[in-house]
């Protein structure tokens, strides 16, 4: 692999070039990926720790949820196929399915995908303890379908509940790219009318503050001095207005006053998913949680 790739300059220009104008004086930088660098991926971490408020409103009822629907799911995938994992992160949800899919005597090959070393080792690891073959991939989406190619069998391609961090329909298009003729699409949503959204509100307020501070840095920008502390509104997104901008950002257009972006984690209500999702062969399963996951079935 080039060692040049996935190294401080491959995030800064990547970080440069995700900035979109949103309109005049707003600026998209809700790039998901790049928050996930070192700092960035230990707070996520610590946001999911046991009796935080997040692990209380999202991580506990997302697992317990899964649960219920694993067996659903596993019984509309093939035989065998390829699971492909986007960024599975330190909770082992996979598991659920891996449980599923053992239990009806189905086979496939796991390919975690992720630019996190880390991530992927634990991923890795967790699979061959268990027998699963594994092929680990270091990457970020978007290469994914170059890097895959032709399917040669199903695929069945996972992100789960970080959907919430992209824009819906360029998402969708994305993992069904990934997944190819005859793939499934798996996505999990939060639905806002069903979660406490001002306690939620609060801990997206209080707990993710310092979650973009890295990647402030990658395009020059002191996360204490050179923005306002950021503010989440109701989406949620997460915003921040430059105080002091930078010749790199000038270029681009982004001056002084200029909103920033930073994150997002979308709360959708279900007439919102269905809207979104009127054009595609999809399964849902809805039992009154307030998480909502749907199975996109490519032809």
């Amino acid at each position: 692999m080039d060692k040049k790739k996935y190294n401080q300059d491959w995030f800064i220009k990547r970080a440069f070039n995700s900035l979109k104008k949103i309109s005049e004086n707003k600026w998209d930088y809700s790039d998901s990926l790049l928050l996930y660098t070192s700092s960035g991926s230990k707070t996520y971490e610590s946001l999911q720790q046991v009796n935080t408020p997040y692990f209380k409103l999202v991580t506990k009822p997302e697992r317990e949820y899964l649960q219920n629907i694993a067996e659903n799911v596993a019984n509309i995938l093939p035989h065998d196929f390829e699971y492909i994992d986007l960024g599975p992160g330190t909770e082992h949800k996979e598991q659920l399915l891996f449980d599923e899919l053992k239990k009806q005597g189905k086979t496939f090959t796991y390919l975690p995908v992720d630019i996190s070393d880390h991530f992927l080792s634990l991923a890795e690891d967790h699979a061959l303890k268990q027998n699963i073959p594994v092929k680990k991939i270091k990457g970020s989406f978007e290469e994914l379908p170059e890097i895959l190619g032709q399917p040669i069998k199903p695929r069945f391609v996972s992100l789960g509940l970080t959907f919430s961090n992209y824009n819906p329909q360029e998402i969708i298009k994305l993992l069904k790219d990934i997944a190819g003729d005859n793939g499934y699409c798996f996505i999990n949503a939060q639905m806002r009318d069903r979660v406490d959204m001002d306690s939620l509100l609060k801990v997206y307020q209080e707990d993710a503050q310092n979650m973009a501070d890295e990647k402030l840095q990658l395009i020059g920008l002191d996360s204490e001095t050179d923005v306002t502390p950021r503010v989440v509104d109701d989406g949620f997104k997460v915003w921040c207005n430059i105080v002091n901008s930078n010749d790199k950002l000038r270029n681009i257009g982004i001056e002084e006053n200029d909103k920033l972006l930073v994150f997002q984690s979308l709360r959708y209500t279900k007439d919102f998913m269905q809207k979104e999702l009127e054009h595609e062969n999809y399964e849902s399963f809805d039992i009154d949680s307030s998480f909502v996951a749907y199975l996109l079935k490519n032809k």
